[in-house]
């Protein structure tokens, strides 16, 4: 079992950082593009990115799909991701994910294979589950429709109602950027 698809989640307020997490630089270029970048490096061949306007990536080289509604949270990213979909599994990544490498996308890549009855494989840490560096099967996007026409947004809810796998990684790869100072 493999999967070439993956997405990354762009359509966050970043009310906390302040400006757009998508465009901050993370190593010299735009945190969307790095990540979308390190996606292809690492086998990847159908990148989009997922949520908020399309205009400011339009000139990015890789696709970009707006939420199927706005304002609903990543639970709608993911809703988004998994309905325009082509395969059974598709890697879903936050942007604000800036520690991730070409290490961690492999070794969460090669855990799909061991598996195949789950409906999300996750990583997690020692400060808990990161539900937005995982795979999530397609057919998960039952609940997460049932979820959100019931107005429930949260993550940890559909987790919950879910077949779920983690697969675990230090905590430093999981660091996300929330605020300026996390850049550092």
């Amino acid at each position: 079992m493999s999967s070439r698809s993956a997405v990354i989640l762009v359509g966050g307020a970043s009310s906390r950082m302040g400006r757009d997490k998508a465009l901050m630089e993370v190593q010299d270029q735009p945190a969307a593009i790095r990540l979308a970048r390190l996606l292809v490096d690492s086998g990847f061949e159908n990148v989009r990115l997922i949520g908020g306007s399309g205009e400011r990536f339009r000139d990015c080289g890789f696709a970009h799909v707006p939420d199927l509604e706005q304002d609903r949270g990543p639970l709608e990213g993911i809703r988004t991701s998994l309905r325009s979909a082509e395969e059974e599994w598709t890697l879903v990544v936050a942007v604000d994910l800036i520690a991730l490498d070409r290490e961690a996308i492999r070794e969460l890549k090669s855990a799909l294979v061991n598996h195949p009855f789950d409906d999300v494989i996750l990583a997690s840490c020692s400060e808990g589950p990161q539900p937005l560096f995982a795979w999530w099967r397609r057919s998960s996007i039952q609940t997460i429709e049932r979820e959100l026409a019931m107005e429930r947004r949260s993550l940890r809810n559909v987790i919950g109602l879910l077949r779920v796998a983690t697969v675990e990684f230090p905590p430093e790869v999981l660091r996300n950027a929330n605020r300026p100072e996390d850049l550092g």
